[in-house]
């Protein structure tokens, strides 16, 4: 079997409460990194609305797999460029709960197919010292399925934002469903984002011998809500290759099996690993 190689792009943004501006500006960065050759595009979380307030977003909620506003964006231009695109986090209706939607990344294969999705399981309720009171679970669902997806070969892992401070989802992804590559699209606040972004991501490459991808959103949303930005990519060594620290655009990288197998064979630490119960 020929081992698999990958370019990705993956989309730093600023998202607002503007539906149609967010969408705009994904499409033109989808085809700044089709042009760029990636065959992987990843958007952030939040990449089509991010508003003051966790409620705001029900207004534009749509059903997944569906050909809403929000998802037929991503449809018309993976068709459109021949590319895979993760949606990074979006909000999905939730049957029969008219208060709370899922916060779901959705896989689109380049001839427009929903090809799988993954729903948020670790919501962010926290009290940010110094900063901001942030309740996810006030107009979230958690998800409770571990979603692998191939690739063009690469088995990718896909995860959300608050995810990577649980350690224990990204050994599943690897240990139990194959994993080797690993994305945390994220709108990281910009207080926790100084604190822990560089050191969440890479300790997860490290531990799991995987190269990780995080796609960021930057800067002032609106007077309540600042990300960090800082979107890269971390080999299976733990070193970041690519990082762009603000700005909307987009970083590219190239990923291979290779890299992964060196490492997972200089160093077996995945064959050594213990699954407490």
């Amino acid at each position: 079997m020929t081992s698999w190689s990958l370019r990705i792009g993956a989309v730093q943004m600023r998202s607002t409460d503007d539906l149609g501006a967010n969408l705009a500006a994904c499409t033109g960065l989808i085809d700044e990194a089709a042009a760029g050759g990636a065959r992987l595009v990843v958007l952030p979380e939040c990449f089509a609305f991010l508003g003051s307030r966790e409620g705001d977003k029900l207004a534009v909620a749509e059903a997944v797999p569906g050909s809403g506003r929000i998802a037929g964006t991503l449809r018309e231009a993976a068709a459109r460029r021949g590319v895979w695109i993760v949606g990074g986090g979006m909000p999905e209706v939730v049957a029969g709960d008219a208060v709370r939607t899922y916060n779901t990344a959705v896989v689109v294969d380049p001839r427009g197919e929903i090809a799988a999705s993954y729903r948020k399981i670790h919501l962010f309720d926290v009290d940010i010292p110094n900063g901001a009171t942030l309740r996810e679970s006030d107009a979230t669902t958690r998800g409770d399925q571990l979603v692998v997806v191939d690739v063009e070969g690469a088995a990718v892992g896909l995860s959300i934002c608050y995810d990577v401070r649980f350690p224990e989802l990204y050994r599943a992804l690897v240990k139990d469903r194959g994993a080797q590559v690993l994305l945390v699209p994220a709108a990281f606040t910009a207080h926790t984002g100084a604190a822990h972004w560089h050191l969440l991501l890479r300790a997860r490459a490290v531990e799991d011998q995987a190269w990780v991808v995080a796609a960021a959103q930057w800067g002032k949303h609106n007077a309540k809500r600042e990300s960090y930005g800082h979107t890269l990519v971390v080999d299976p060594w733990g070193t970041v290759t690519a990082e762009r620290a603000a700005g909307d655009g987009v970083v590219f990288a190239d990923l291979d099996e290779g890299s992964v197998a060196r490492r997972r064979t200089q160093m077996p630490c995945l064959s050594h690993a213990v699954l407490w119960k």
